[in-house]
């Protein structure tokens, strides 16, 4: 069963404009991302925290839902962005 959930990872331009270098997407309840293969690879491989836990409890694209309602918590700097998850 497809879902068409998503998020997109956006990097900060040095004109100042926001470039999209990752999407992320729900499929099958396990996350999908692809762009740029070392963010790829990292957050595949490193994870992200739960900020829902009050425990440092890790995230993977295998935790499905859990994994993209977070990426906007990880990623919140002037440098890289997440956007909310969009149905």
């Amino acid at each position: 069963m497809k879902k068409n959930c998503y998020v997109q990872i956006y990097k900060l331009q040095n004109d100042g404009t926001q470039k999209a270098v990752a999407i992320c997407s729900l499929i099958d309840d396990k996350v999908v991302c692809e762009g740029e293969k070392f963010l790829v690879a990292a957050l595949s491989f490193n994870g992200i925290y739960d900020y829902s836990s009050p425990e440092r409890v890790k995230l993977y694209p295998k935790d499905g839902m859990k994994f993209l309602e977070n990426l906007k918590f990880n990623f919140k700097s002037g440098y890289l962005n997440a956007s909310e998850v969009i149905k």
